[in-house]
């Protein structure tokens, strides 16, 4: 049995007692679950974890750091880094960072449904924070995992269609695969965004 056939299974099986079973197409395909951390990460893939340990699979973990392009965008990112709103009484200034942080979340929800669609149905996709993705590669090692982030590169990388405006975006990516990148969610992820950074030097 696949490591992807034994979660599925044993989801289904949890799901079943509780409630009776949905059709898969009632659920939106290209909505992404958000979390803020590594450690949230690490929770929501406990479950597949603890079903790689058992049947001895393998799964992989693809970081993706993704930026709007432009100098302009640069500058509104710098300013927001302290996670506050703009103060009320800054006027056109503020007004200006709220429209440039509406975009970027359009652009990051954008980014997030293509990777959504380029993926396989049983790969769990989610957004990190603000402007990272994560992508857990079910019965995937490393050297698949590079594969995937070969093939994802120019699909992701080309234009947006925000509003009426094309932006672009500068993506970068990094991977990390279960056991060798660490054993817990949180040590994958770690490990993948070191690969990120180590590709970026």
């Amino acid at each position: 049995m696949s490591l992807s056939t034994a979660i599925v299974a044993s989801a289904a099986m949890e799901e079943g007692q509780a409630a009776p079973a949905k059709p898969a197409r009632q659920t939106p395909a290209l909505w992404l679950p958000r979390v803020d951390s590594l450690a949230e990460f690490g929770l929501m893939i406990s479950r597949q974890l603890t079903q790689c340990r058992r049947y001895g699979g393998h799964l992989s973990v693809l970081w993706l750091e993704a930026a709007p392009a432009g100098a302009e965008d640069d500058a509104t990112l710098a300013a927001s880094a302290s996670g506050e709103p703009p103060a009320a009484d800054e006027g056109e200034g503020g007004a200006e960072r709220v429209a440039a942080l509406e975009t970027r979340s359009q652009l990051m929800t954008a980014v997030g449904r293509r990777l959504r669609s380029r993926v396989r149905g049983t790969d769990m996709v989610l957004q990190v924070g603000e402007t990272s993705f994560a992508v857990l590669l079910l019965d995937a090692g490393l050297r698949e995992a590079h594969l995937v982030q070969q093939r994802l590169a120019p699909a992701l990388n080309s234009p947006y269609g925000v509003d009426t405006r094309m932006l672009q975006v500068r993506l970068q990516m990094g991977t990390a695969s279960f056991p060798e990148g660490g054993l817990r969610g949180a040590d994958l992820a770690e490990s993948a965004r070191q690969d990120l950074r180590r590709r970026r030097c």
